[in-house]
């Protein structure tokens, strides 16, 4: 029949065309609708003849296999029945219509909702992964409809993956990981000369090798103070549990100098070895860059950080600001514009450290702007003796001019911040040819990439404090004007809390340097005056504050207080001065979202508490905005946040 209504088909359409040929051509003009009429007969007949012919066959196919079928019913219901895959008919509301043999033995109840209490009859009918009674099974739906009671039902078939999923985990528990171990204060305690060396170094490789006899893994020292480790993945928890105990036990070390050693661990935690050297380079960039004393884990995208609860100490040697402010010379003297940004409402540190980066633009002989977008009180007298400076006055502009101007050749410096979030116009890092950062803030996992030059120390008390030693060293011929010097002691005094937090030795001659080249005191004084509107409600704020267990107070600015933000860091300031309080977070009404200012002496670590609000700062000084919530919930999720990390600090100790 099917070779019959092959060849009937085609002759059918063969005529409709010869038909058409016909009538086309002025042949046989007698006989052109004779000619006409007959082939649209014949082709008519052949059209029906096939349409019988296929429903013919159809018949004849469909009554052989009910024939098939209900001669070997019985058979086919008992290989169903016996198969060693669980089958089971599910009704809509889930009860259980029937089930085979390897069903019965693995869930005899009769709903398979107690099994799946997520069933859904209408779900997509995808894959679906279970757990029960030990082993793992893989679902697979299969729809029914019984036209004689017109009932719809669901072909359950459960594929047993147990031993799959066994290798799969054994797999992932015994990759390897990559992980890099470093003394990240190598050269501070080099360069002092009763520094233990040798026993340093046999005693931090005695901590590495305990350590890797504990997790069954192996490492290598390829450098001085720096080893390269390989383990299985299933001893990461181990650590991650432990919180890397290897940072607490460097610092028993007896180094023969007053500084302790420091470690920095970078865990890359991939699915190859290859990516996980390259994930581990990259979280020991990112642990470096945040001071070090930590471990920092890299999984996929995302970073996991462990210690850093350290006031980093200071660095001593100068050696890497010289080759830096060498390099930056070399590129201001090969452009011709040179945009200065800085963080979303700047404060005096962030104006201090752009205006000093301006002088060093414009002693190479670069044009130099200063990008600021919304301002805030904080360096509103500051911004007025710019502008009252006809050297300055100019170089002021807003993010809006600066995309219209800014070229490729342009050289783009950001300073007081490193992430991309938190700029005051990060479309200018596209639009730049080259990016210079520098900043002594901590890195986040956010921070800009591969840029052109960067100094990011978080030893630094400011950025101030780095630009000022960036302008000793830029050229010995420059000399910083008094304003300039005025407003980078401004930025200074403010990060140190009058030099009161986070100060070393390089601080204070940075000080020096910018008083000795005509830094006004009585000017900076006047940069911190306020008004009796301010200094009222930073005092209602303070009293409003709540005292929570390990001396950190928590308090909110008022809605209806003007400056919020700036009043939220004043009362932070304000707060940590009391006698008991250990770290304070004040929050304040900023536009659509709430600020968050966490202040602390010292023992405890605001910074790693911002973080985990979407913020960051410094270890005393951090902050971080929540969008699209109001007071009380952003009270609620730093208040948890306060908790856990004072869990964590409770756990290591």
């Amino acid at each position: 029949m099917k070779k019959t209504k092959t060849i009937l088909l085609p002759l059918g359409i063969l005529l409709c065309v010869l038909c058409a040929g016909v009538l086309a051509s002025g042949w046989i003009q007698p006989f052109r609708l004779i000619a006409s009429a007959v082939a649209l007969g014949i082709s008519l007949i052949v059209f029906f003849a096939s349409l019988l012919l296929e429903r013919r066959q159809q018949r004849a196919m469909q009554k052989r296999m009910d024939d098939v079928f209900s001669e070997n019913s019985e058979i086919a219901a008992r290989l169903v029945d016996q198969v060693s895959i669980a089958c089971a008919l599910v009704e809509r509301d889930g009860k259980i219509a029937w089930r085979n043999e390897s069903m019965q033995k693995i869930f005899a109840e009769p709903d398979i909702c107690r099994i799946q209490p997520h069933f859904d009859f209408d779900a997509p009918l995808v894959a679906v992964p279970i757990e029960h009674a030990g082993n793992v099974y893989q679902i697979m739906s299969v729809p029914v409809y019984r036209e004689k009671d017109e009932r719809s039902m669901l072909f359950q078939y459960w594929l047993d993956r147990t031993e799959a999923a066994h290798y799969q985990r054994l797999f992932e528990e015994q990759m390897p990981y990559v992980a890099l171990i470093y003394i990240d204060n190598y050269e501070e305690l080099s360069a002092d000369v009763q520094f233990h060396k040798t026993s340093v170094f046999s005693e931090v490789e005695r901590l590495v090798s305990d350590l890797m006899k504990e997790i069954d893994g192996v490492y290598r020292r390829y450098e001085n103070g720096r080893f390269f480790v390989v383990f299985e993945a299933q001893h990461l928890v181990q650590l991650e549990r432990a919180r890397f105990p290897l940072l607490e036990q460097a610092h028993n070390i007896d180094t023969g100098t007053s500084m302790l050693v420091s470690l920095s661990i970078a865990v890359g935690a991939a699915d190859r070895v290859a990516r996980a050297d390259e994930s581990a380079r990259q979280a020991m960039e990112l642990a470096l860059g945040r001071g070090g004393d930590q471990a920092v884990i890299k999984k996929g995208g995302g970073y996991v950080f462990y210690g850093g609860r350290r006031q980093p100490e200071a660095l001593q040697s100068r050696v890497k600001m010289r080759l830096f402010s060498k390099a930056l010379r070399q590129l201001f003297d090969n452009t011709g514009d040179v945009f200065i940004v800085g963080h979303s409402r700047p404060d005096m540190d962030c104006i201090g450290a752009a205006l000093g980066v301006a002088t060093c633009a414009k002693f190479a002989g670069s044009r130099a702007y200063i990008v600021l977008g919304q301002q805030n009180n904080m360096i509103e007298h500051a911004l007025e003796l710019i502008r009252d400076n006809h050297a300055f006055s100019s170089m002021l502009i807003a993010p809006e001019h600066a995309e219209r101007i800014m070229r490729p050749t342009s050289v783009l410096v950001v300073v007081d911040t490193q992430r991309v979030g938190s700029l005051v116009a990060p479309k200018l890092l596209e639009l730049a040819g080259r990016v210079v950062v520098i900043d002594h803030h901590r890195r986040g996992a956010d921070h800009i990439d591969n840029p052109t030059l960067h100094f990011l120390e978080a030893r630094a008390s400011s950025t101030s404090e780095l630009v000022t030693e960036l302008l000793q060293y830029f050229d010995a011929n420059l000399r910083p004007p008094a304003l300039v010097c005025g407003t980078l002691l401004a930025g200074i005094t403010i990060d140190t809390k009058h030099f009161a937090f986070n100060v070393g030795s390089r601080t204070f001659e940075a000080a020096g340097y910018l008083r000795k080249n005509g830094a006004d005191t009585s000017m900076v004084k006047q940069m911190f005056q306020d008004d009796m509107e301010s200094f009222g409600d930073v005092a209602t704020t303070v009293r409003s504050a709540e005292l929570l267990p390990g001396g950190v107070a928590l308090a909110s600015v008022g809605e209806e207080m003007n400056n919020a933000p700036l009043i939220a860091a004043k009362s932070a300031d304000e707060l940590i001065g009391i006698k008991g309080i250990e770290a304070a977070f004040v929050l304040g009404r900023d536009g659509d979202g709430i600020s968050v200012s966490g202040r602390s002496l010292g023992n405890l670590n605001v910074q790693i508490i911002c973080e985990r609000l979407g913020g960051g700062g410094h270890l005393t000084m951090a902050g971080a905005q929540l969008m699209n919530t109001d007071l009380e919930e952003a009270e609620a999720l730093v208040r948890t946040a306060i908790e856990h990390y004072m869990q964590e600090v409770q756990k290591a100790l």
